[in-house]
């Protein structure tokens, strides 16, 4: 499984008992997997890098240790690193690379950015960010909560699925040069759908993110505006409650629905089914049969209950009409010798009924 630098408390300066030319950064880091249910098990080195538009500074390493739940890192820095806007970044990687979304290089350990400020006497927002290259060498910034609430964080089946899209974006991609429109339920903090996006940036691409928490359509809309990958598309983050989907309104036909990890509450799943029917049959009906829209799921399974939402979507009359497995890079499990964790891949398609 992949496990996420997370910063508990914003980053803190302090000149106190300082030498004249330094200041003091204080922070507080966990290691984490997606659900925050587990600490990164073994020793780990980590390095401090500080960007500005005059280079960059690594610092470190402090030391992770197996059993630890936080460390605390106290690190003193000169003033002259700090005269013009910056950014931090919390890694594991001491060449302080940007952390990959291709398929098979994903890290198994994320690393954590603050936003830019500048100066000693910053004070740091609530909010940690991600960052990936993506193909020739272009970046998307995702936004996360520093908080507890998971439905705020980037989860498994996300990174799974946005690397697999990025790998086999000619599954998804339309050939005909028109205006297409992709939805994500779910989203969270957007980045499937961003994703998706950034493949689009030679067509015309209409974007909906959806969910039902109120904060995580907030960090929705703040990541698509600050997406430099969305630039050549139209976006749009709404409410959409899966036990209500006919509330839902668009004067888009959505050709490419995507969730990921969706399925973990059971008790959600037969709502969802009803969501992605819904959506599928009012797309038809609104483009007169043109679009028939494909829906791709990733999910890490983690209890049996979950066939569930597999078995109702048979009975909906959807087809598999593709499938595949994502390994999560895990370097503690490689080590030891230990299976990786895997997140399943699913595309779906409602047969178009002869007459209908």
């Amino acid at each position: 499984m992949v496990h996420y630098i997370r910063l508990l408390k914003p980053p803190v300066f302090n000149r106190e008992n300082c030498p004249p030319d330094q200041v003091r950064l204080s922070v507080v880091i966990a290691i984490t997997t997606d659900l925050g249910d587990a600490f990164y098990p073994g020793e780990l080195s980590l390095f401090l890098g500080i960007f500005t538009h005059a280079g960059t500074l690594r610092l470190g390493p402090a030391t992770w240790k197996a059993g630890t739940r936080c460390l605390k890192w106290h690190i003193n820095i000169k003033l002259q690193h700090l005269a013009s806007r910056a950014r931090l970044l919390f890694t594991c990687h001491d060449s302080l690379e940007t952390d990959s979304l291709e398929l098979g290089n994903v890290p198994s350990v994320l690393g954590a950015w603050t936003d830019e400020f500048t100066g000693p006497k910053a004070v740091f927002d609530d909010i940690v960010l991600r960052r990936f290259v993506l193909q020739k060498g272009r970046e998307l910034d995702i936004c996360e909560d520093n908080g507890e609430s998971i439905a705020r964080h980037i989860w498994d089946a996300a990174i799974a699925l946005a690397a697999w899209l990025l790998k086999y974006k000619a599954k998804v991609q339309q050939a005909d040069g028109k205006q297409h429109c992709i939805l994500e339920l779910g989203s969270g903090c957007g980045l499937v759908g961003l994703v998706l996006a950034s493949m689009s940036q030679n067509q015309n691409c209409r974007l909906i993110l959806t969910d039902l928490d109120d904060e995580s359509l907030r960090l929705a809309k703040y990541n698509a505006r600050g997406s430099r990958e969305a630039f050549n598309s139209v976006w749009q983050c709404c409410t959409l409650d899966w036990r209500e989907p006919q509330k839902f309104s668009t004067d888009q036909h959505p050709v490419l629905i995507v969730a990921s990890d969706c399925i973990y509450n059971v008790d959600n799943i037969p709502d969802l089914v009803r969501t992605f029917s819904y959506l599928v049959r009012q797309s038809r009906e609104s483009s007169k049969g043109a679009v028939n829209p494909k829906i791709i799921v990733s999910t890490k399974r983690r209890h049996p209950s979950e066939e569930m939402f597999f078995e109702l979507m048979t009975k909906a009359g959807f087809e598999q009409s593709d499938q595949d497995k994502v390994p999560l890079s895990d370097q503690w499990r490689e080590k030891a010798g230990q299976d990786l964790d895997v997140v399943s891949i699913h595309v779906f398609v409602l047969p178009v009924k002869v007459g209908s």
